[in-house]
């Protein structure tokens, strides 16, 4: 069923894109503007001008033309048609982000600043994709239960059904493939524009419960909560050694804060003391289960680091190319850059970066299983293109990665709304020359999740794992 969802919201999206089937161009109030002075022209305006920065500055603009049929102009054309004198601000903002994930680049994004955000309260229960389809995967904050249990399957929300429903929710989201898009919007799916839903399930007995919800008056993201550990480790009695690295990302305040390579470097020390630590732990280790599953990325000066307790020499990570623009130079980040930062491909050795701390021990050589799923991205998926080139005796498992790399960039503000629109201006390839952007790491054995083994915590990749590096 899971597979199933993933298949129809697919062609459903494609109608969507074509004809309009957003939830805002569904609801269409009398009254526009509301306070913000934003005409319907000058709407169309903004959303001329993102078409500009996209079709001059966007690094992957021929690279999706191609491989995944997107057409900039044409999709522009096709949101200016659904503008009218009564668009109001927050289905304006639900077009602009329709815009950005059309691109299908997973960087691609809006930052609303002077618009109120178009889906500001939240279901109080959380949702996974499994392979019977969508379910409750935890209850949250919800207080007066009118009794919906964990493993419940949603199968309508107001009424629509669900797969038109996440149809729609998917023309919103951005993402580099259909299967990380499916599953970011699940992952988001709670988000609401009203303060209150009706939910429609199927129970386990195959009956309908139908109920009223309350929603939270803000954004939450149920999934993920910030650590202050940056990987953990243990041990097995089988010498298999298990290292979780959930982020890349770390100290951020104090990176960005820094002025000099030695500054950020120092931001760094905590992790990189817990990747050896982590890596030491396993070094006499019989094989390493290297677990990155939902590691939407960070730095990609830590999954370097990582990289480099696994694979031995001056190694290329990866290569970049940034695309050339009068748009992109104008930017204050690329004032000081001779011509050959642009329009040139060029191989990244880290270890000829001066002021970083780089791994100077015995990387580990045995067997590695690398756990893996839709919601790896941007360095996360650095590292995986990576191993998967340079490092022979790596496994992966799971579902495959987001498949979404580059360098983004918020590249313009839009002369009305103020919105600040951002999106990938350099393309990335793996030291072997293939493209990560919309293909990303397919695992050498492929783990779908179902409800049965959801709801009982049971974890089918390190199963799957440990039998691997038991047959080493």
């Amino acid at each position: 069923m899971g597979r199933e969802l993933k298949r129809r919201v697919f062609y459903l999206l494609i109608t969507c894109v074509l004809w309009g089937c957003s939830p805002s161009a569904v609801k269409s109030p009398s009254s526009a503007q509301q306070g913000t002075g934003l005409t319907a022209e000058q709407m169309r305006e903004d959303l001329r001008q993102y078409r500009d920065a996209v079709l001059q500055s966007w690094a992957y603009l021929e690279l999706k033309q191609s491989t995944q049929d997107v057409d900039v102009s044409r999709t522009c054309d096709q949101l200016l048609a659904r503008i009218t004198d009564d668009t109001t601000p927050q289905q304006f903002a639900s077009l602009l982000r329709e815009f950005a994930a059309s691109l299908h680049d997973g960087h691609s994004e809006v930052l609303l600043r002077n618009i109120e955000e178009p889906l500001p309260y939240s279901w109080p229960i959380g949702l996974m994709l499994v392979r019977e389809g969508i379910i409750v995967s935890s209850l949250n904050w919800l207080t007066d239960n009118p009794g919906v249990e964990l493993g419940d399957r949603l199968i309508q929300v107001d009424g629509t059904p669900i797969e038109e429903y996440v149809t729609s929710r998917m023309a919103i989201t951005s993402a580099s493939t259909v299967d990380a898009q499916t599953v970011l919007t699940v992952d988001r799916l709670h988000w609401s524009s009203d303060p209150s839903v009706k939910l429609t399930f199927e129970k386990a007995d195959a009956s309908v419960f139908e109920a009223v919800f309350p929603c939270r008056p803000e954004r939450i993201d149920f999934r993920f909560r910030k650590s202050e550990v940056f990987c953990t480790h243990s041990v097995r009695d089988d010498r298999i050694a298990y290292i979780r690295i959930p982020s890349f990302d770390w100290n951020s305040e104090a990176f960005a804060a820094a002025s000099t390579d030695s500054e950020r470097d120092q931001a760094l020390v905590g992790a990189k003391s817990q990747i050896d630590e982590s890596f030491a732990a396993a070094a006499d280790a019989s094989g390493i289960i290297l677990d990155l599953r939902n590691n939407g990325g960070g730095l990609d000066l830590l999954s370097i680091y990582v990289a480099q307790h696994l694979v031995p020499g001056d190694f290329i990570y990866y290569e970049t190319e940034r695309r050339d623009s009068p748009l992109l130079r104008s930017l204050p980040r690329y004032h000081d850059m001779d011509a050959r930062a642009f329009g040139t491909r060029l191989p990244q050795q880290p270890r000829n970066w001066t002021g970083f701390t780089h791994f100077s021990g015995q990387p580990f050589a045995g067997p590695l299983v690398v756990l893996i799923n839709e919601r790896c991205f941007s360095s996360t998926d650095n590292l995986c293109a990576f191993l998967r080139d340079a490092r022979p005796r790596t496994t992966f498992v799971g579902r495959p990665t987001n498949g979404g790399t580059g360098e983004p960039v918020v590249v313009d503000t839009l002369s009305h709304s103020g919105a600040n629109i951002q999106f990938c201006v350099s393309r990335v390839f793996s030291p072997m020359g293939r493209a990560i952007e919309g293909e990303g790491t397919k695992p050498d054995v492929q783990v779908d999740i179902d409800r049965e083994g959801a709801l009982k915590g049971h974890d089918a990749d390190i199963d799957v794992a440990l039998k691997l590096l038991a047959s080493e």
